[in-house]
């Protein structure tokens, strides 16, 4: 017979009703923004109402020292995630403010100077750049391009030569980035200045989109986002490149505009436009760290001047393509990071508001959140393994307040990042990343060893799939120790003890839960070649094909390199022709580009072709980087 006796409990009652108030306030906060506050606040109390419980009632004093400091530790855990998720609520508090140009112009339209930042990126990915920057609107005789070579290659000066652009080299490669654009900024005399990676193709519009803000005096800079046209190793390892967006779009689009609310814009480095006086009043260019544009940007707004954030595409670049060059990059930002704090740190740092130095110090405490995880991740297996007791609750219990306070975080999340990201995509990521980045921010914080800067190898193309062994050793450690635990708690659960139950299956349920985010942790350590030296851009754009000038065609997808064509009422040519290789491809926007058919398909009426671009003048390539970089969006959105 079932046992109805948990109804006479009233507090199962409350947390149905504390449910169904949940709901109501998330669909409601979608039409109002006054609902939208009342439910971050609602759900603020849930969560504080749960860690009040989590602090009396389930820290395991009575199971020994052992228990109660990894009870503890747990529990502070726990509380840098409710920190974390109260700024999080603050930059969504009130909707993104977008910043119209102020009525007043300029008396005499401004000097720019644009930055390249380069080390070793290859020449192909260098003139993709430069020619982005050359198709600037704007007066030429107003603008200069530096290429900042820290690399001092002959290849690349020549390049510079032949383009027609300033070629700036230095002896040394003192203090990395942040040197090489002292270096520019002790060459170059433009009022204002452009900051890119080698990367980083602007669109023509970036000054039509950014420079009237400086109109006013107080502006300092204006970032733009780091957006990616080509899959991040989850996406594309995992086969979700579909499913998933890119993952720092989320930092980059919706944190940032949550951010310019406050004034605390980060710099991420590039995409970006500054006031000279500017940078020249903060000293220059911040050295001393592995993150100067962290710093740049901060420093810069403690001097009283505004950061803005266009919440716009204007420049896109490459993701870093591999998992292992994903791992160097963020141990990088967090090393980086936490040099910056320990610098200047933002408590103290004279002249940031209270909301700036709330926004800065939990940008700080992020880069812990490898560790973080990492006591989420062991502290189960330590219980199915060794019995160790973290957590005296038991299942009922978890229900009536863990249960609620986990569903308005998952709603509350979902509500204000509009679907750009998910807990369980940000639980996956986090776990994947969580065993280096914990080193990282453990060994930075005791050691602080100075690290050598390495740029993020990109535009990289490989044949073979691998898979890094080293890079999944961690990763399989936890997944062989969590099946471990899996196999030594049954004996445990003959106990028949209620309390033994309870525990286990409290464990094996979170355990579970991390288990999959490791899985997909060793998956993406499986790289799948990249065979494209050039990644395709979604694009439709009426051609003529001169295999037959009478076919309706159109680009389906196009690169740098080549371009996919499908044309309907295509007649085929006559067999002395068929054998032409040969194609010249003609639009309104791209003029004539010569090309070879590398392959070609007929499908229900439709004949495809897989066109390869040949060595083109540089007025057409130039026409070829606008088209292309004026179109993309970033990989996800072009789809």
């Amino acid at each position: 017979m079932i046992d109805y006796s948990f109804l006479n409990d009233t507090r199962i009652f409350i947390m149905l009703g504390l449910i169904f108030l949940i709901f109501a306030l998330f669909l409601g906060s979608r039409i109002s923004p006054i609902v939208r506050k009342v439910f971050i606040i609602v759900t603020i109390l849930y969560n504080l109402g749960y860690l009040v419980w989590r602090t009396i009632f389930t820290l395991p004093f009575s199971f020994g020292a052992l228990s109660i400091i990894l009870g503890v530790t747990l529990l502070l855990a726990e509380l840098m995630g409710f920190w974390q998720t109260m700024v999080f609520r603050f930059l969504f508090w009130k909707p993104f403010k977008v910043y119209k140009f102020p009525p007043a112009q300029f008396e005499n339209q401004p000097t720019v100077d644009v930055f390249i930042a380069t080390y070793n990126e290859n020449l192909k990915i260098l003139k993709k750049t430069i020619f982005g920057c050359k198709n600037l609107h704007y007066p030429q005789e107003l603008i200069q391009i530096y290429m900042c070579d820290d690399g001092n290659r002959q290849e690349v000066k020549d390049l510079c030569s032949e383009l027609g652009i300033h070629y700036l080299s230095r002896d040394n490669n003192a203090h990395a980035k942040a040197g090489n654009l002292n270096n520019a900024l002790a060459h170059s005399q433009g009022e204002f200045v452009i900051l890119l990676d080698a990367d980083m193709v602007p669109k023509s519009s970036f000054l039509d989109k950014t420079i009237g803000y400086f109109v006013e005096e107080k502006v300092g800079f204006v970032q733009t986002p780091q957006i990616f046209y080509n899959p991040d190793p989850f996406q594309f390892n995992l086969h979700m490149n579909e499913n998933i967006p890119n993952e720092q779009d989320f930092f980059m689009v919706d944190i940032q505009a949550g951010r310019a609310n406050y004034n605390a814009v980060l710099h991420v480095g590039t995409n970006a436009i500054f006031r000279r006086k500017a940078i020249e009043d903060i000293g220059g260019i911040p050295t001393g760290t592995i993150t100067e544009d962290m710093a740049t940007g901060m420093l810069i707004q403690a001097k009283g001047y505004t950061s803005l954030f266009v919440k716009e595409v204007l420049c896109t670049g490459l993701s870093v393509e591999s998992f292992g060059g994903l791992v160097r990059q963020r141990e990088r930002w967090c090393r980086g990071n936490i040099q910056v704090t320990k610098k200047w740190n933002p408590a103290t740092l004279k002249g940031l508001s209270l909301a700036q130095r709330i926004i800065y110090i939990d940008g700080f405490i992020y880069w812990f959140f490898g560790v973080q995880k990492m006591i989420y991740i062991l502290c189960p297996i330590l219980y199915l393994i060794f019995g160790i007791i973290i957590l005296k609750a038991n299942v009922y219990d978890l229900i009536l307040f863990w249960f609620p306070s986990f569903l308005a975080s998952t709603l509350t999340f979902r509500a204000l990042t509009n679907r750009s990201r998910s807990m369980t995509w940000s639980h996956i990521y986090e776990v994947a990343m969580a065993p280096y980045l914990a080193l990282a921010a453990l060994y930075e914080t005791i050691f602080a060893k100075p690290i050598r800067f390495v740029v993020t190898d990109k535009g990289t193309n490989t044949r073979k799939m691998s898979f890094s062994w080293l890079l999944a050793f961690p990763h399989l450690f936890l997944f062989a120790a969590s099946i471990l635990g899996w196999i030594l708690v049954i004996p445990r659960l003959g106990s028949g003890a209620a309390t033994v139950i309870n525990s286990v299956l409290i464990n094996m349920f979170w355990s579970v839960y991390n288990v999959f985010a490791i899985v997909l942790g060793i998956l993406v350590c499986l790289e799948r070649p990249r065979k494209r030296s050039a990644e395709r851009l979604s694009a439709m754009e009426d051609v003529r094909l001169s295999l037959d000038e009478s076919a309706s065609c159109r680009i389906v997808d196009i690169s740098d390199t080549g371009a996919r064509i499908e044309c309907t009422n295509y007649s085929e040519p006559s067999e002395a022709q068929a054998g032409e290789p040969s194609v010249v491809m003609s639009s309104r926007n791209l003029g004539d580009i010569k090309g070879d058919v590398m392959w070609s398909s007929s499908k229900n009426g439709v004949k495809s072709f897989g066109i390869r671009f040949k060595e083109q003048t540089n007025d057409i390539y130039a026409k070829i980087v606008k088209f292309i970089s004026d179109k993309n969006r970033g990989f996800h959105k072009n789809k």
